[in-house]
């Protein structure tokens, strides 16, 4: 069968696309969107269209979907950001994470002095590193924090938050970026009350607190998930709960007939297919799948 594009199979969500393209255009100041909705209900399928939406903008954008079965923690986080973002923008926060991480050898005396040796250690400021990946792109050396000290660690990652935004700063005045989370709820430590684990501490303290603060203004982000934590009134004013509905029987006819091009399809077999699906976005596009094999059984050729 043909792929299809995202934009082709799209239906009954023109509302929240174009509020997602006036927060993402700076016209509307709701730049941190909740997207909450029960299993199958298309966000993850909504995402994936924001992100289309964004690339053809012109806009950069990361996509992070929490049940990946990834650990996240700090480091992984803006690794994941950069990654995404373009590394030749951040060249500074790949030099800090490399002097942050290069591994260190010290010998104590019996006097309790010690000599340090730095293996592979980074001059941060002006980024004057001699390992570079081509491209003027600073090679990342994918080791770890490395401290027993919790304060130590603490600081790093101040350190390295610190560096990252500014990197994010410098692409935020070129033009919009796009951070979306699915599956955030697996970032609550608890099923029932929300208990943040350090993803989750991490975004809302760090970024979405500088969005709400005004230190990013051109940065807009997507939370999706079954649940999601609760704001208080402080951050009313950039805070926009987008709601997905069930689809209706004629959204169903209309992804069925004109986005599926199953136009021979009679009012009544859409009515009984309504029925079945009870207007899950999921249930619908898994008929809308065997229905194209049913009516297309030559397409299996096209493999």
């Amino acid at each position: 069968m043909a792929t299809r594009s995202l934009q082709e199979l799209f239906v009954d969500r023109l509302k929240q696309l174009d509020r997602f393209r006036r927060s993402l255009d700076g016209t509307a100041s709701r730049r941190i969107i909740l997207v909450s909705a029960g299993s199958g209900m298309g966000k993850s399928w909504l995402l994936k269209q924001f992100a289309s939406e964004a690339e053809g903008r012109g806009a950069r954008s990361v996509l992070i979907d929490f049940s990946d079965g990834q650990a996240y923690d700090v480091l992984t986080l803006v690794r994941r950001f950069r990654d995404s973002l373009g590394e030749t923008h951040f060249n500074k926060l790949t030099a800090a994470i490399n002097e942050a991480t290069a591994p260190r050898l010290v010998i104590s005396d019996s006097g309790g002095g010690g000599t340090g040796v730095n293996f592979g250690s980074s001059q941060i400021g002006d980024v004057s590193i001699g390992d570079v990946a081509g491209r003027n792109v600073i090679k990342d050396n994918l080791f770890i924090f490395q401290a027993d000290n919790p304060l130590v660690i603490q600081a790093i990652e101040d350190r390295i938050t610190q560096v990252f935004f500014a990197c994010l700063s410098e692409i935020e005045a070129a033009g919009p970026a796009l951070f979306l989370f699915d599956t955030y709820e697996r970032t609550s430590q608890s099923s029932e009350a929300w208990s943040p684990n350090v993803t989750d501490r991490w975004i809302t303290r760090e970024l979405l607190t500088r969005i709400r603060d005004g230190r990013l203004r051109n940065t807009v982000v997507v939370l999706a998930g079954r649940r999601l934590p609760s704001f208080g009134v402080e951050w009313s004013q950039v805070i926009g709960v987008m709601p997905i509905d069930l689809f209706t029987q004629a959204d169903v006819s209309a992804y069925l007939r004109e986005n599926r091009g199953l136009s021979s399809l009679t009012d009544a077999e859409v009515q009984t297919l309504y029925n079945a699906v009870q207007g899950s976005p999921q249930l619908l596009g898994i008929i809308g799948d065997n229905l194209e094999q049913t009516v297309r059984p030559g397409d299996e050729d096209d493999w």
